[in-house]
C-alpha cells in the first residue's frame, strides 16, 4: 500500500525509473546469449509463480509474513544451486537422480521431434518417479535441457513446503509452533542440500505438507477440497508410490475425526473422501487405497528382500535379525526406526566424507530437535490426541512402515525428510509448552513471592 501511495505521488519519477529499467534490460538482453535469456525469463516466472501463489492462500495478517519465508527459502536453495552447478559440476552425476536429467532431456528431445513420445517408449529403463522426470521434461521443452532449471523450481517448491509447513502449525496449535516447524524447514542443511538438487524430494515434501493441509481443514469450507485432494494424491502418486498411498489412507482413517458439523454429514464427507482416494489409487494400478501394493510391498518377506538390495555401500546397516517371522519382524522394528530416525551415530559416521559431513548437524540440531518433537507428541496425545490425530498417525505411520526396508544410512538419512516438517511441529509444540510453563511459573512467583519453605 505504501509502495502504491508512493507511485502515485512521484508519477515523472516513476515513471523514469521503469524507462530506465526497461532500458538497461533490453540494453543487457541484447548481449546476452538467449539461453541466459530464458533464465531471467524462469526465474522471474517462479518468483511471480511463489508471490501469486503465497497471496491467494495467505490470510492478509500473515501474507508478509509468508512471503518472507517462502521467498527466504528460495534464495537459500538458489544459492546452493548456483554453488552445486559452478564449484561442483561433478555432484549431480553422484547422485540418486543421475537418471533424471538424461531421461527428461530424451522425452523433450522426442516431443521436439515427433511431438509425442512417452517414457517408455523413449527410455528402456524407466526409473521410478515418471511424473518428476514429465515435469523436467516439460522444462526442457519449453526452455532448454538444463538441468539448473529443475533444481530452481525444486527451490519454489521447497519455499511453498515451508508455507504450508507453517499453515499446519497455525491450524493445529498456534502461529508461534508453525513459526519455529518452518524456521527449522527454511534452515536445516540436509534439507537445503536435497532441495536444491535434481532430486524429487523437495516435490514430495511440498506434496506430502500440502495433502496434510487440506486434509486438516476437515472439508468444512467447500466440496472442492475433495477433488484437489485427489489431484495431489494423483501428483504425489507419479512422484513416490509409498507415501501417497500412506497418505492416502492416513486420511481415510483420520478424516472423519476433523469434521465439525452435523454425524450426518461428517458420515457423507468421509465416505465420499475415501471412495474418491480409493478410486485413484486403484486407477493407477495399486487396488482400492493401495491394497495391492500394500500387499505386495509390505509383506514381511518383500521387506526384507528391500531392505537386503538396499544394504549396499559404506553406510551399510548390520542386521542379524531374521524378519521373514512376525516375531523377528516385531524385535526388529524398534531397531529399525532407531535406524532410521537417529543413525548414523556421530562415532560410527566415518567411513566416508558425506557421511563425516552429517555429524554436525546430527549432534547441535537434529537430535535435541527429534527429543523435543517425541516430548511434543506425548504432549499432544495426552492433551489433544482426536485434533493432531492426523499428524501423529502419519509420522507414526510412515516411520514404521519406511523403516523397515532402509538398509544403508545414507538412504534413511535422506528419506526421512519427509516426515520432519510434522517432526519440527511437535518439537515446536513442545518448545513453547515448556516456555509457556516457565514465564506462568516465574509470574507466580511474582505475584505470590517466595514459598513458606523459601521465608523459612
Amino acid at each position: 500500500m505504501h509502495t502504491i501511495m508512493w507511485i502515485k505521488d512521484h508519477r515523472w519519477l516513476s515513471s523514469l525509473l521503469v524507462a530506465c529499467l526497461c532500458f538497461g534490460v533490453g540494453g543487457v538482453a541484447g548481449l546476452m546469449p538467449l539461453r541466459y535469456l530464458a533464465g531471467m525469463a524462469f526465474c522471474l516466472g517462479l518468483t511471480a509463480l511463489a508471490y501469486g501463489w503465497v497471496w491467494l492462500i495467505s490470510k492478509p495478517d500473515e501474507l508478509r509474513s509468508m512471503l518472507v519465508l517462502c521467498f527466504a527459502a528460495m534464495g537459500l536453495r538458489w544459492g546452493a544451486s548456483f554453488a552445486l552447478e559452478f564449484l561442483w559440476p561433478s555432484f549431480e552425476s553422484l547422485s540418486d537422480g543421475a537418471a533424471y536429467g538424461p531421461h527428461a532431456m530424451a522425452i523433450a528431445q522426442a516431443w521436439r521431434l515427433n511431438y509425442f513420445a512417452s517414457y517408455e517408449a523413449v527410455v528402456a529403463t524407466p526409473v521410478g518417479a515418471p511424473g518428476y522426470v514429465y515435469f523436467s521434461a516439460v522444462l526442457f521443452w519449453l526452455f532448454e535441457p538444463n538441468t539448473l532449471l529443475v533444481k530452481l523450481a525444486n527451490g519454489l517448491f521447497a519455499g511453498m513446503a515451508a508455507v504450508y509447513t507453517a499453515k499446519l502449525g497455525n491450524h493445529f496449535f498456534d502461529q508461534r509452533v508453525g513459526r519455529f516447524a518452518a524456521i527449522w524447514m527454511l534452515l536445516m542443511p540436509s534439507l537445503v542440500l536435497w532441495t536444491s538438487q535434481n532430486l524429487k524430494d523437495s516435490a514430495v515434501v511440498l506434496l506430502s505438507v500440502w495433502i496434510l493441509y487440506v486434509a486438516s481443514q476437515g472439508l468444512r469450507s467447500s466440496l472442492w477440497q475433495i477433488p484437489l485432494l485427489v489431484v495431489l494424491i494423483g501428483a504425489l502418486m507419479s512422484v513416490r508410490r509409498e507415501t501417497s498411498i500412506g497418505i492416502g489412507l492416513m486420511i481415510a482413517l483420520t478424516i472423519g475425526f476433523q469434521q465439525t458439523r452435523h454425524w450426518l454429514t461428517r458420515l457423507s464427507l468421509s465416505a465420499v473422501t475415501i471412495v474418491a482416494l480409493g478410486l485413484v489409487l486403484s486407477g493407477s494400478g495399486y487396488g482400492f487405497l493401495g491394497s495391492n501394493y500394500l500387499q505386495e510391498r509390505l509383506s514381511l518377506s518383500a521387506i526384507a528382500e528391500k531392505r537386503e538390495a538396499n544394504s549396499t555401500g559404506t553406510g551399510t546397516i548390520e542386521n542379524t535379525i531374521d524378519t521373514t517371522t512376525p516375531l523377528g519382524f516385531a524385535r526388529y522394528l524398534p531397531i529399525a526406526l532407531i535406524n532410521f530416525w537417529l543413525r548414523p551415530w556421530p562415532w560410527e559416521a566415518t567411513k566416508s566424507t558425506a557421511q563425516l559431513l552429517t555429524i554436525p548437524e546430527a549432534a547441535l540440531l537434529w537430535y535435541p530437535l527429534w527429543i523435543l518433537a517425541m516430548l511434543g507428541m506425548l504432549l499432544a496425545w495426552r492433551s489433544r490426541w482426536r485434533e493432531t490425530m492426523l499428524l501423529w498417525l502419519y509420522l507414526l505411520a510412515g516411520s514404521a512402515a519406511a523403516a523397515p526396508q532402509y538398509g544403508n544410512f545414507g538412504t534413511a538419512y535422506r528419506h526421512r525428510v519427509q516426515l520432519w516438517p510434522i517432526f519440527f511441529l511437535f518439537a515446536g509444540y513442545c518448545w513453547y509448552r515448556w516456555r509457556d510453563a516457565r514465564v506462568e511459573q516465574r509470574q507466580a512467583r511474582t505475584v505470590y513471592g517466595p514459598s513458606i519453605e523459601q521465608r523459612t
